[in-house]
């Protein structure tokens, strides 16, 4: 049984919809698709991460290419994210985008659903459910209190976020005590130090973030950051008339948040650009007769910024730029 990808962004898929989907693209695209990573989140599902690029084949890495990692559903209520990543995967695959100039540069490293047991619970029980589902608490009492905000786990300023068990920002026992975080942790750490530009996708504040958003003292690079942030909503204004915010996420979100991904990804990781696309969806989960154009406006954003960081910053792309995070 196939998935028919002229439908996909009609609807809302399942976790099982979207794994066939990925599955059924490295059967037909194998020479430029495959699966980079398998985990597992708390209650058994798989999280698939893929690799996209010209040859993926290629045992040797190829010289001068570098990786972008891109994510989406960390917060479970956030449907459009998915639907935004599983967009990039077939554009890049089904139109054969990645055979562009500056998209052929990079390796397309792509995790479509962070956070698969929230997303799922959030489908089937409580649209607005934001977290994980690992129950909290001693085993040996009644949990009634489930899950952590992933995006307050991440092992940088974490100690900023709530204790609160219950709350729906809550932190975590310690610092990547969620399988899925952990897989984030870790894709890093395979792409060492390859890894040039990562995009956390949210919804729906209409905004491009970089970092710090745990205290509004900016990394050393935040102007380069703003050029790219700026390219991606300086396209999507050109293209549709959406305007797009840029600047801190400290700044733009007027409250210090800790433990977050790109704060991680930037001052622990060392990856020059690390930006949240807070997608203009008006909604966690717009209408589905919206999905589409959604999709497509995001996608001329996250071009546009790839574009600009290939054609603008290529000292950065060979390195020397890491010595100037801090």
């Amino acid at each position: 049984m196939t998935l028919d990808s002229t439908k996909l962004f009609q609807t809302y898929q399942s976790h099982k919809d979207i794994k066939q989907y990925l599955e059924q693209l490295v059967q037909r695209y194998s020479s430029k698709v495959e699966i980079f990573s398998r985990a597992e989140s708390y209650e058994g599902r798989e999280i698939l991460t893929v690799r996209i690029c010209t040859d993926v084949q290629k045992k040797r890495p190829v010289p001068n290419r570098w990786c972008i990692l891109i994510d989406a559903g960390i917060h479970a209520r956030e449907w459009i994210t998915v639907s935004v990543a599983l967009f990039i995967v077939q554009q890049l695959l089904e139109k054969d985008e990645i055979s562009a100039k500056s998209f052929r540069s990079f390796e397309w490293i792509i995790l479509p659903l962070l956070n698969p047991d929230g997303y799922e619970y959030s489908r089937e029980h409580n649209k607005m459910w934001r977290k994980t589902r690992r129950p909290l608490g001693a085993r040996n009492h009644q949990r009634s209190c489930v899950g952590v905000d992933c995006n307050r786990n991440f092992n940088v300023a974490w100690t900023i976020g709530s204790t609160r068990f219950c709350s729906l920002l809550y932190r975590g026992e310690r610092p990547f005590s969620e399988r899925e975080t952990k897989n984030v942790r870790d894709l890093f750490r395979k792409l060492r130090p390859t890894c040039k530009f990562y995009l956390s996708l949210h919804s729906y504040a209409k905004a491009i973030l970089y970092p710090r958003a745990y205290t509004r003292t900016l990394p050393r690079n935040w102007q380069m950051q703003h050029t790219i942030a700026e390219a991606g909503a300086d396209a999507m204004k050109k293209a549709t008339g959406v305007r797009y915010r840029c600047g801190s996420a400290s700044t733009v979100l007027n409250r210090p948040v800790g433990g977050s991904s790109i704060d991680y990804a930037h001052d622990i990781e060392k990856v020059p650009v690390a930006l949240v696309m807070e997608v203009a969806s008006k909604g966690f989960h717009p209408p589905e007769a919206n999905i589409q154009r959604i999709c497509e406006e995001s996608w001329i954003g996250i071009g546009a910024m790839v574009n600009c960081l290939a054609g603008s910053f290529r000292s950065v792309l060979r390195g020397s730029g890491t010595l100037h995070l801090r």
